[in-house]
């Protein structure tokens, strides 16, 4: 994995360039990897990584849920600059 700061900046240009929002999630669910790419490091998330499935609300126009797969480190830089982002 890359080190925490390299991990904030993806996560800050994930939430920036739209691929992942900023706001909380509705539900986050966590297991082993199956190998799902991760969207914010682009790294497939191994099986003997812990990997966390995130959903979030859509809105008018993309009704239902989002999910995204993250490794849990993503997960923490993500957690780390929305909070940022939003203050």
């Amino acid at each position: 994995m890359p080190d925490e700061s390299l991990l904030r900046d993806q996560a800050r240009y994930a939430i920036r360039s739209g691929k992942l929002p900023s706001r909380q999630p509705i539900r986050t669910w966590g297991g082993p990897g199956v190998g799902v790419v991760c969207i914010i490091c682009d790294q497939p998330v191994a099986q003997d990584q812990m990997e966390l499935a995130v959903g979030f609300a859509g809105d008018e126009t993309m009704p239902g849920v989002d999910t995204y797969h993250v490794h849990l480190q993503c997960f923490v830089a993500w957690e780390l600059e929305s909070t940022k982002d939003s203050s």
